[in-house]
């Protein structure tokens, strides 16, 4: 080991430093002669993955340490107050420790990052922001629909394509309920807010029509992303967060498993996988 690294001592409770530095040292030791970064580029990113690690019972091997689930919670988790600069330096950094430790291309630990990323939940500050966008629609009828299309995916957690074909008519606001038709037919309760944003759907279509954009015909695909891309919320929009939101909401809330993929129209827990990390422990 570098003689440089030796004095390395990071601003962790002593304890913790004590649990994890062998494994630190060990790693940046092996990382560092097959990745560009030196390790006082490594350290800094290295050890706080390790305390991640080490404060959720994560054993500190490279399997379990390095594994992607265990980044992409690390960096949504332990690096939440930190800068947007600083948060990409750590996952460069660690992307690439972990691609010289585990093996695999770079592309493939893009695209696993990636589909992590497009199941991340929306945080209560990205919603409000979302519901601020939704409402600042230059009309009553755009201001419903945006509302509406929040409502249908973070309160009942349907698909994109589920929503676009979703009709008002089939929206119960007695029983606060969304009844799904098609294949995967069904009927997904609602709650508070998401209830009253419906009703008021409801009401500008006078009980009938499209719950999403009036006057389309239900079977174009690129519906959603094409409006999200005209209207620019400040918050990046898909409908695979806010079901990915609406998923992990129901498993910290200890919905029972069976009605859970009942209600979102799945068939087996596997479905869920992609979504666990981000639910509560």
């Amino acid at each position: 080991m570098p003689k440089s690294t030796d004095n390395y001592r990071p601003k962790l409770p002593e304890r913790d430093w004590a649990a994890i530095a062998p494994y630190v040292h060990d790693l940046v030791a092996r990382a560092e002669p097959v990745v560009v970064y030196s390790s006082a580029e490594l350290y800094p990113a290295v050890a706080r993955l390790a305390h991640y690690a080490f404060i959720k019972h994560i054993p500190l091997n490279d399997a379990d340490v390095l594994a992607p689930r265990t980044l992409e919670r690390f960096i949504q988790v332990y690096l939440a107050e930190y800068t947007p600069g600083s948060k990409s330096t750590m996952r460069a950094r660690i992307r690439r420790v972990a691609e010289a430790i585990l093996g695999g291309s770079t592309s493939d630990l893009i695209r696993t990052f990636a589909k992590t990323e497009a199941s991340r939940p929306y945080s209560a500050k990205d919603i409000s922001l979302l519901r601020a966008w939704a409402r600042s629609m230059q009309n009553d009828d755009l201001t419903s629909s945006s509302g509406a299309l929040l409502a249908l995916g973070f309160g009942a957690g349907l698909t994109g394509a589920e929503i676009i074909r979703q009709r008002i008519e089939d929206v119960s606001l007695s029983e606060r309920a969304v009844i799904v038709r098609g294949k995967k037919s069904r009927a997904v309760p609602l709650n508070g807010v998401w209830v009253e944003l419906l009703t008021v759907r409801h009401k500008i279509l006078s009980g009938t029509g499209w719950a999403f954009r009036t006057g389309q015909q239900g079977t174009n695909q690129n519906l959603i992303t094409d409006f999200v891309a005209r209207s620019g919320p400040q918050v990046p929009l898909t409908t695979r967060r806010m079901r990915a939101t609406w998923l992990v909401g129901h498993l910290d809330a200890g919905t029972r498993l069976k009605p859970l993929l009942r209600m979102a129209g799945l068939e087996s827990a596997e479905a869920l996988d992609n979504v666990l990390p981000f639910a509560e422990d």
